[in-house]
């Protein structure tokens, strides 16, 4: 959204900005691309990991989440909270639009995998309360978001994110949790790990938002492209020749590229606001959430049918995966049962559930607000 930019997080005139929609648009392509080639060869597309498919997905492995989580950050920051007195409504709301879909798409997606034939995996009927404890596939971002707005919430609750200065502080504190910090995979409960990773990157979007100054531009922007090239053909050749670096040193040249790369893009947004692609971004956290129904019903008839040319799955999953979901949400999105229970939206009044399922501007923008 356009807005005049102050040095804090005052009140700000807020119109449609095109180009934060078409990032949105972006970043769900990026995400529903990467899962349906599958993060591993027995998954997605059974890709091998010498092939191209597996190089396509894992150079793009620092970017993808990051990007949907700094605009989840910059969405955020129009409307933050920055008293105390706030804290049980933002509570509440985020309850409703992350832990409501954790619990009804969780289900559906365990149910799925579990009666329908040809999925990558089958899980244990005992093993479902796994899926609300740990991170159970995409929906681990529910549980890591979730973490990340409280976490935020309260940093802005005691003014820790009011000048430039201070949120520059908890952004490095963050920037050096991911380099350091990681728990043991059975003490990541609610994906906390995850919250780690995304955190520092939700905090760049809120300053993206609020500081406007930290946006690189002229040699700046020039320096930050230099820097981002140098370490991305690092990162990239690490991947070509599977180097086998330390942990910290990894996640270091994990979060460059990552923190580079998307200052970038969020730089040159101007150039990519297509109106079909903001279209798209206006539906993201729907096709987030209900993706794999789509990507997977497609790879399956595709199965069946003998049809196991990459280029062709690909293409066909992807525009399943995407507008699946969409063509789901204009169709079933003005029923209040889809919108609260499975999209974490507030109930629309009864005179408005006749109205076409059109995105509104505070669920196409935001998750949680």
């Amino acid at each position: 959204m356009t807005h005049t930019v102050g040095t804090s997080g005052e009140a700000r005139t807020q119109k449609k900005d095109v180009s934060i929609q078409a990032l949105r648009g972006l970043a769900v392509l990026l995400m529903v691309a990467g899962h349906v080639i599958g993060t591993s060869s027995d998954r997605g597309m059974s890709v091998s990991d010498d092939s191209l498919w597996r190089l396509s997905y894992l150079v793009l492995e620092d970017i993808r989440m990051p990007l949907f989580t700094v605009l989840s950050g910059y969405v955020y920051a129009m409307r933050p909270v920055t008293e105390t007195g706030a804290l049980a409504g933002l509570l509440r709301g985020k309850i409703r639009r992350l832990i409501v879909p954790l619990l009804t798409v969780g289900a559906l997606l365990f149910a799925m995998k579990l009666i329908v034939p040809d999925t990558n995996t089958k899980p244990k009927l005992t093993e479902f309360w796994r899926v609300y404890v740990f991170g159970y596939e995409h929906l681990w971002f529910l549980q890591s978001i979730f973490i990340i707005f409280l976490v935020v919430a309260l940093l802005g609750a005691f003014g820790a994110l009011t000048t430039p200065a201070r949120w520059a502080t908890c952004t490095a504190v963050t920037l050096a949790l991911f380099v350091a910090v990681r728990v043991p995979e059975a003490a990541n409960v609610f994906s906390i790990n995850g919250a780690i990773r995304l955190l520092p990157f939700f905090l760049i979007g809120y300053g993206l938002y609020t500081f406007a100054s930290i946006t690189p531009r002229g040699w700046g922007l020039v320096a930050v492209t230099a820097a981002f090239a140098a370490v991305y053909a690092v990162r990239v050749t690490g991947i070509l020749n599977d180097w086998e670096l330390d942990a910290p040193l990894r996640r270091a040249l994990s979060l460059t590229v990552g923190v580079g790369g998307i200052l970038l893009i969020y730089s040159v947004r101007k150039f990519i606001a297509f109106k079909w692609l903001a279209w798209i971004g206006g539906f993201s956290f729907g096709v987030y959430l209900l993706h794999v129904f789509g990507a997977a019903g497609a790879r399956i008839a595709l199965g069946k049918v003998g049809i196991d040319w990459d280029p062709a799955v690909f293409l066909v999953c992807l525009a399943v995966g995407v507008g699946a979901p969409i063509v789901f949400q204009l169709l079933f999105g003005r029923w209040n049962i889809v919108r609260t229970l499975l999209l974490g939206e507030k109930p629309l009044p009864r005179s408005r559930q006749e109205v076409t399922a059109e995105p509104s501007e505070s669920s196409s923008t935001r998750i949680g607000q």
